[in-house]
C-alpha cells in the first residue's frame, strides 16, 4: 500500500535527524501545499487533517504534542504499539484505532487549554493558519518565516524518494 505524502514528510523529518519530534503544521501544511500545487487556505489546512484523521497508515498512528525545544506544537507519526507506553489526552480513532492523538502536555500548554480532540484542532487549525496566510512555514530562530533552502532541500528529497 503506497503511504500519503504527508506520512513520508512527517516520519522523515525525524528519521533525517531535522528535529526530535515531528514538524510543525505550518512546515506541514506548507509542504503538502507546495507539493500538490495548492494554496494553504484554511480549506487546505482543514483537507490535511481530515486526511490524516480519517486515512490512517496501516500499523501507525499521528501524535500532536508539544516540542519544548522550538517551543511549539508539533506532529509525528508513530507505531500504533507505541500507544502502550503514551497517554493521550484526547484522539480520533478511525475504524476503533486511533489516528490522530493528542498529548496532555499539549493540550495544557500553548494557551490550547482544550479537552477535547475537536476543540484542539480547531485552535491548531487558527494558530497554523495565522502563519500560513502569509506563507510562513519554518519556524528559524523563534519565528516563523519561509521555507529556508535546507527546507526546499529536504522537501524535494522526499518528493524524490516517495512520489510515484
Amino acid at each position: 500500500m503506497n503511504k500519503p505524502f504527508w506520512f513520508h514528510i512527517i516520519k522523515q523529518w525525524k528519521e533525517m535527524g531535522k528535529g526530535e519530534y515531528g514538524v510543525t503544521i505550518p512546515f506541514l501544511v506548507g509542504a503538502l501545499a507546495s507539493h500538490f500545487g495548492k494554496e494553504p487556505t484554511k480549506e487546505f489546512v482543514d483537507e490535511t487533517f481530515e486526511n490524516i484523521k480519517s486515512n490512517p497508515v496501516n500499523g501507525y498512528y499521528c501524535e500532536v504534542r508539544w516540542c519544548g525545544n522550538i517551543d511549539e506544537p508539533v506532529i509525528s507519526v508513530k507505531e500504533i504499539d507505541e500507544l502502550a507506553d503514551i497517554t493521550l489526552e484526547a484522539d480520533y480513532k478511525f475504524g476503533g484505532i486511533v489516528s490522530l492523538g493528542f498529548t496532555m502536555d499539549l493540550m495544557g500548554m500553548f494557551h490550547l487549554n482544550c479537552e477535547t480532540a475537536h476543540d484542539c484542532l480547531l485552535k491548531l487549525i487558527t494558530y497554523s493558519l495565522e502563519h500560513v496566510s502569509q506563507g510562513c512555514f519554518s519556524k528559524n530562530a523563534g519565528k516563523f518565516t519561509s521555507f529556508t533552502d535546507d527546507d526546499l532541500v529536504f522537501i524535494n528529497l522526499v518528493e524524490e524518494l516517495y512520489s510515484t
